[in-house]
């Protein structure tokens, strides 16, 4: 997907006028959901080693790499476990995972411009807190960049709070600062988890 301003990956797509575009011409508005019909759960299926072709397109149609680095580590999305959510059989979104510990790591989580929107990331969290309860872990872990305002809404809104932020530690990994979501630079590693209650 290319912007349709420049020939940059277009990781959004425009709710009002459905055009793809990049981060640079990313933005967030302030709207009313109040009467907004949620629609129902997006069906999650665990990624199969044929599927590992999906996560690899996820990957680089969005980041332009396989590899992730967060916490400290380096990971290859195409060797971690994954789930995919499906709509209409088409693949929506990915969300590439590691268990560390008494965690799970979220390592990657894109949803494909065209199903933004239609709950395929909620879908996908639901079932990484799932398999988290389900192992018995204390904790889900998430990091994200200064700049991805759109992730930082999802994540605390699905209960995750900021745990940490690495300043600086994006232009080190990059080299420099780069563009980000709505031109802000991105610079800084945000880390965020969710504390599972036993009970629940």
């Amino acid at each position: 997907m290319k912007c349709h301003y420049d020939e940059r990956i277009a990781p959004y797509r425009c709710a009002r006028t459905g055009e793809y575009v990049c981060l640079e011409h990313a933005r967030l508005d302030v709207v009313s959901v109040s009467t907004r019909v949620r629609p129902p759960p997006m069906p999650v299926r665990d990624a199969t080693a044929e599927d590992q072709a999906i996560v690899r397109a996820f990957a680089l149609d969005y980041w332009g790499e396989t590899q992730v680095e967060c916490f400290g580590r380096e990971y290859d999305v195409t060797t971690l476990p994954a789930w995919i959510a499906v709509s209409e059989g088409q693949p929506a979104g990915v969300l590439a995972y590691s268990i560390e510990k008494d965690r799970l790591v979220v390592v990657m989580l894109n949803v494909h411009p065209e199903f933004q929107g239609r709950t395929a990331a909620r879908s996908l969290l639901a079932m990484a807190e799932h398999e988290a309860r389900r192992r018995g872990l204390a904790r889900i872990a998430v990091a994200t960049t200064n700049d991805d305002l759109p992730a930082l809404y999802l994540y605390q809104r699905w209960g995750l709070v900021v745990t940490e932020v690495l300043v600086g530690a994006l232009v080190a990994h990059h080299g420099g600062e780069e563009p980000g979501f709505a031109g802000i630079l991105v610079r800084d590693e945000i880390r965020l988890e969710k504390r599972l209650s036993r009970a629940q």
